[in-house]
């Protein structure tokens, strides 16, 4: 097997490993709490530590796998598979969520997000008219929440945009030149 194709397949392997962990996780969450992950601030940004650790690991591993050595763009092309796999999974796992595990999600989630916000801005010494204007002009969280087309593209996109920016940041780190050797040819005396 070629090496593109290696890689190709590594990262495919890979892909669906790491979005099999990330389901794991926001379920392993949403049974905890449903609306933990939409109230709870740090919680994304662990999240994200957490796939930016395994993301390395999983580069490391797959440039081992093909020999030690790839370029930037076989290293973003890499992270470029599983980014796509990661995006496309989460939207899929969100609409299943959404509509079948717990369809109710939503309202309560939109629900939690506006108390949580309401408290936060009131701990700020915010007047109540001035809260009742920021959530106002914050919109309908739960129909920014409902997987409709729209927001399921949008979703899609976004995933796809930031985990494109990580691919690049990653193949810049992880990319590793093959040492150059050079003949040396014997003198003679």
């Amino acid at each position: 097997m070629d090496k593109s194709a290696l890689i190709s397949k590594l990262s495919l392997k890979y892909g669906f490993i790491l979005a099999a962990v990330s389901v794991v996780i926001s379920l392993t969450l949403h049974f905890i709490n449903p609306v933990m992950l939409y109230t709870n601030f740090a919680l994304p940004f662990i999240i994200l530590i957490i796939f930016i650790v395994l993301l390395v690991f999983v580069g490391i591993t797959i440039r081992k796998e093909i020999g030690g050595y790839w370029t930037f763009g076989e290293a973003f092309k890499s992270f470029l598979i599983i980014s796509l796999i990661l995006a496309l999974v989460a939207v899929l796992y969100n609409i299943l969520l959404m509509t079948v595990i717990d369809p109710d999600l939503p309202s309560k989630a939109a629900a939690a997000i506006g108390d949580s916000q309401r408290a936060m801005m009131e701990k700020f010494g915010m007047a109540s008219e001035q809260i009742d204007e920021a959530l106002e002009k914050a919109g309908n969280m739960e129909e920014k929440l409902a997987p409709t087309f729209k927001n399921s593209i949008t979703s899609f996109g976004v995933s796809l945009a930031l985990y494109g920016v990580l691919s690049l940041i990653l193949a810049v780190i992880l990319k590793k030149k093959e040492p150059t050797t050079f003949n040396t040819f014997p003198t003679e005396s």
